[in-house]
């Protein structure tokens, strides 16, 4: 298996293609992200970070070029093979979080696989051990309009987990948080790499990108990734 889980080459996006406005997101985007990898894709607004987002997480799909996951060109793959591959290979955090009001944390944490084979009482045991993880235990069973925004994001987190992710995208996930929540998250972010997730970010905060155990960072403007920068593997081992 390729240490590379993530290889764009060449890849371009355009919007409203041949239209009055017509707007080119991503601009010939070649990047390698490797298996277990903290990945920042860091840039200003309308830079291209979340449409890179998108590709890399089989949400859109490349006017040209191709996007390879874990060894597969997922570039033209129907919709029916890209919704499998987002179930199983990709767990999501969005920077507006998208929980559904009116129902339980837990019963956010679980949306992801529903409808499945998996069992309810599986799916919810899965649900509850995940928030238990997250110290959400205590609020599982509120409301989730009903928590506080760090406590939503830690929600947003379990829902992203529910599916056991080889990879974790999260889109400006501390956008709406404070110093401390937004060092949480980070905190978080770590341990899951530790457990071998990869992990991809957008974001334009240096309280993201400045933490050194971050491995990659693509500097975007314009649709173009314009420096790469890769940090020393010795600073990014974990200390035992």
């Amino acid at each position: 298996m390729s240490d590379e889980i993530i290889i764009t080459e060449n890849i371009t996006k355009y919007y409203n293609r041949g239209k009055p406005n017509e707007v080119l997101a991503v601009n010939d985007v070649t990047i390698r992200i490797r298996r277990g990898d903290i990945a920042v894709l860091m840039g200003p607004s309308g830079s291209g970070k979340t449409t890179l987002l998108s590709l890399i997480g089989c949400m859109s799909r490349p006017t040209s070029g191709r996007v390879m996951v874990e060894g597969k060109d997922v570039s033209r793959l129907p919709e029916r093979f890209l919704t499998t591959i987002r179930r199983k290979t990709f767990g999501f955090i969005f920077q507006l979080l998208h929980l559904v009001s009116g129902v339980s944390v837990c019963e956010n944490v679980m949306l992801p696989l529903c409808p499945t084979d998996t069992k309810p009482s599986k799916l919810r045991k899965r649900a509850e051990e995940l928030l238990e993880s997250l110290g959400m235990s205590g609020r599982k069973d509120f409301p989730v309009q009903e928590i506080s925004g760090g406590e939503q994001q830690r929600t947003a987190i379990a829902r992203a987990l529910i599916n056991d992710p080889d990879i974790i995208i999260a889109d400006e996930p501390t956008a709406h948080l404070d110093t401390h929540l937004s060092g949480k998250f980070m905190t978080i972010m770590r341990g899951l790499q530790e457990k071998g997730k990869t992990i991809i970010i957008a974001t334009h905060d240096p309280l993201v990108y400045e933490k050194d155990y971050v491995h990659l960072i693509f500097e975007m403007r314009d649709g173009m990734v314009k420096h790469i920068t890769q940090r020393n593997d010795s600073l990014n081992k974990k200390v035992l």
